[in-house]
Parts: C-alpha cells; structure tokens; sequence
C-alpha cells in the first residue's frame, strides 16, 4: 500500500520539489497552499503523515496539526520550516508533532525520518 502525506506549505515550488522527491521514492502526495485547502483534503483523502510549514497565511503550521487532529486523530506531523527555533521546536513537541525539520530540507535525513514515523 502506497503511504499517502499532505504537503502543506505556502511555497509553491517548495511543495512541487519535495512532492517530486517523494514521488520518487514510492509516496504519493495531495499538496495544500492554504490551511483551509489542506482540511478539506483531510476531509476527503486519508493521510498517515503531514508535511506543515510553520508560517502558513492566518494560522502557523502547529495550529493546523491541532485543526486535522479534528478531522482525523491519527494524522501524524512534522514541522518543516526555516524558522526553527527553541520556541518552534517546543510548540510542536507540545501539540504532538513528531520532528521538526529545518529548511533548506535534507532529503536523506527527511526520508528516514518520514520512514521512523510511517512504522
């Protein structure tokens, strides 16, 4: 069975790069621009993981970790962001997030942290 993660980050060809990536490596992807287009994708697909960047248009990524949680209590998380900082880290260990990963993304080290979460 194909793992399906939501990408969920303001950046466009930030999610268009890593949705290549993952594709690449047997993952398929539904990608969100908004945090009101990646609740409705919950509401519609099932996703194991999410992908959240932290500085999202009207609510920052831990805040939408706590919105899916709503729509599905069994979504994981992580954090992936250029703004990690002690206070990031702390709000997504605190919400539940599994990892928080630093942009610019190191893919070896996404792919085996996305792998831990996943099993």
């Amino acid at each position: 069975m194909t793992e399906c993660l939501l990408i969920v980050d303001d950046e466009r060809d930030f999610c268009s790069n890593l949705s290549d990536v993952l594709g690449a490596f047997g993952y398929t992807t539904d990608v969100a621009y908004l945090a009101r287009d990646a609740l409705e994708l919950a509401r519609r697909s099932k996703h194991r993981l999410a992908l959240l960047d932290f500085k999202l248009p009207c609510m920052t990524g831990v805040e939408l970790f706590h919105q899916l949680r709503k729509v599905d209590q069994g979504i994981e998380a992580m954090l992936v962001t250029a703004f990690a900082s002690l206070d990031t880290t702390q709000a997504a260990t605190a919400a539940g997030m599994r990892h928080v990963v630093e942009k610019p993304v190191d893919v070896p080290q996404l792919l085996a942290l996305i792998d831990e979460t996943l099993t």
